[in-house]
């Protein structure tokens, strides 16, 4: 099998967004499509607890069914405590949540879809796979 695409919170976003980003929308929808798309339970947070009523909640619930599931351990929280030292040590302040997708990603050996910056900063001094979606200039 190929290996899986954490698709961060950012990226899901964008995704269900209805003015979200074609480009993103399209590279999600790819991961979807190609059964490749993990999440763990932090994104199931950030995305379904901000639902704005009872129906997106439940399809958003359905949808997150059919994702790989990464389980969140001990291992995970060490890397991301390992991960965050680290950055702090050079300068980089990322936040916990992060830290705790890039380690769990990490750890599964999946890539992260992403459009947040600090996934960048973090592939740029650790084994994170990152792939940021959308140009430094459209971001908002």
């Amino acid at each position: 099998m190929s290996s899986l695409i954490v698709v961060d919170s950012s990226a899901f976003i964008e995704y269900y967004r209805p003015t979200g980003s074609p480009k993103v929308q399209a590279a999600v929808a790819a991961a979807i499509t190609s059964e490749r798309v993990a999440i763990n339970g932090i994104i199931q947070v950030e995305i379904l607890a901000f639902s704005p009523d009872q129906a997106s909640y439940r399809k958003l619930q359905a949808d997150f069914r059919a994702f790989h599931w990464l389980n969140l351990g001990s291992e995970e929280f060490a890397l991301a405590t390992e991960l965050g030292f680290q950055l702090r040590r050079l300068g980089i302040t990322i936040p916990p949540t992060d830290l705790i997708i890039a380690a769990s990603a990490i750890q599964a050996g999946a890539v992260v879809y992403h459009v947040d910056a600090h996934y960048d900063s973090v592939a740029q001094h650790s084994d994170l796979k990152a792939r940021h979606l959308l140009p430094k200039d459209l971001e908002g």
